[in-house]
């Protein structure tokens, strides 16, 4: 077992719980995490595909993140709460431990529709990226090492 894993299918069961129906057995909700690629996390937080809950972030929100994707070495080392928090961050414009220069291209990226990026750490040391694609739709979490 995997804290990250246990936290996110925690969850899971949560969004299960408020939408009334069964959360999936948890060897079954591991073989959806690890199976792709890339873990679209709408898609892990019901039981069926019909429902799909939207994460919602609310504060000092600066642009619409669309779909919330990560990759399944991201949900494997970085603790759920902590890509939350970043996630959290990042759509608010605070753009981690990127460079001066890398701050004011996403800064000026807000206004003309670029490309978002950004660098977080998590508590245990490891870096991680989050990056938003310049038409919004998407936004991904992922390793480094992984672009």
């Amino acid at each position: 077992m995997n804290a990250t894993q246990d936290a996110l299918y925690r969850v899971h069961q949560l969004q299960a719980q408020r939408l009334g129906e069964a959360a999936l057995p948890y060897d079954e909700f591991l073989l959806r995490v690890l199976r792709a690629y890339e873990t679209d996390l709408s898609g892990l937080l019901t039981p069926s595909a019909a429902a799909k809950p939207k994460i919602q972030i609310t504060v000092n929100r600066r642009f619409n993140p669309g779909r919330l994707c990560m990759t399944p070495s991201v949900a494997s080392t970085v603790p759920a709460d902590e890509i939350l928090k970043a996630l959290e961050q990042h759509a608010a414009g605070d753009w981690g431990l990127v460079d001066q220069s890398d701050w004011e291209q996403n800064d000026q990226a807000l206004t003309n529709d670029k490309r978002l990026f950004s660098v977080y750490q998590s508590s245990a040391g490891q870096k991680f990226w989050i990056i938003t694609e310049a038409n919004r739709t998407q936004t991904t979490v992922l390793l480094p090492e992984e672009y």
